[in-house]
């Protein structure tokens, strides 16, 4: 084989190559899209099970039910056993947004769908009276960063 011929072969097989490494890397982006579109939908569907959940419990839970109004009137009227529902059932709320807000910080959930969940919790807590938020705050080891998050959102409460 002559060195021309061989340079000519080599000139094909870097174009092939140059071919097939820009195939590669379509091939990788389209997947990246792939996984970031589940990872929305998944983290989503997440999201709605919490809110169909606290729905749930207060919709088929006559105690329940009583426990939420007496609460929301007076938190104080409650006693022990109905103060720990109340409180797991308000908790509810915040342990979605702590989850949406925190896989958002990870990068596996986008900002912009962030941005229209979290309108929606904070119309949600708003809703609520003042000492919520507060007694929420202060049950759990919350990580920091969403804690400020939460004050951010909400200092228009106070």
């Amino acid at each position: 084989m002559s060195a021309r011929n061989l340079k000519s072969w080599v000139a094909i097989a870097e174009i092939i190559s140059a071919v097939a490494v820009v195939l590669s890397l379509i091939y990788v982006g389209l997947e990246i899209r792939r996984t970031t579109v589940e990872s929305d939908a998944d983290i989503q569907a997440e999201l709605l099970t919490y809110t169909h959940q606290r729905r749930i419990l207060a919709i088929e839970s006559d105690d329940l039910s009583h426990i939420l109004i007496k609460g929301y009137g007076d938190v104080n009227s409650l006693t022990a056993e109905e103060l720990l529902r109340f409180q797991y059932y308000v908790d509810l709320h915040f342990v979605a947004w702590e989850r949406a807000y925190m896989a958002t910080q990870a990068g596996v959930f986008s900002e912009e769908l962030y941005d229209g969940w979290k309108d929606w919790f904070v119309s949600v807590a708003k809703r609520d009276p003042d000492f919520v938020w507060p007694m929420v705050r202060d049950s759990q080891s919350w990580p920091e960063s969403f804690v400020r998050e939460v004050d951010e959102s909400l200092v228009s409460l106070n």
